[in-house]
């Protein structure tokens, strides 16, 4: 499954407002829940929280891929943002990300999730694809750059 299937433009910021790591958790957390239309009272955000609590989701190269499991998610959900200024995420490279994908599955979902989060780590391990992601005018734009790098980088 690729990152493009779990998401819309809604879901999608090219301008994060946030300008530390929790607020930025805090703000995709909103924008997944408004776009994907899920009222989890407080429940995503926790699980993020505490899964991002345990070890950074900061890969470095100006990425970040919070994540977590939620008992009100019954499908595999993202959300993309891009930071221009970058917000300091404890990276293992010690640099800012600039862009990032929250995802969230089932709490009780199999190994789905782990594939998606494989093959978005290998996508946006080419820096062409992270520049034309972070340089998106918009989140059409950002959703079209995607599908053609998916397309290029991903097998079906």
């Amino acid at each position: 499954m690729r990152l493009s299937e779990l998401l819309n433009p809604q879901a999608i910021t090219t301008r994060l407002q946030a300008t530390a790591k929790r607020e930025a958790i805090a703000e995709l957390v909103q924008l997944l829940e408004s776009a994907h239309g899920i009222h989890s009272q407080g429940e995503i955000l926790d699980r993020v929280l505490r899964r991002e609590a345990m070890m950074s989701t900061g890969i470095g190269n100006g990425v970040a891929i919070p994540h977590g499991k939620a008992r009100l998610v019954d499908r595999l959900v993202a959300a993309c943002g891009v930071s221009p200024g970058g917000i300091d995420f404890e990276s293992a490279d010690g640099e800012p990300a600039t862009l990032f994908v929250l995802l969230v599955a089932p709490e009780s979902g199999g190994a789905l999730h782990v594939k998606v989060l494989a093959n978005i780590s290998r996508l946006l391990k080419e820096e062409p694809v992270r520049r034309t992601l972070r340089e998106a005018a918009s989140p059409d734009a950002f959703l079209a750059a995607l599908k053609a790098a998916e397309t290029a980088h991903i097998p079906q």
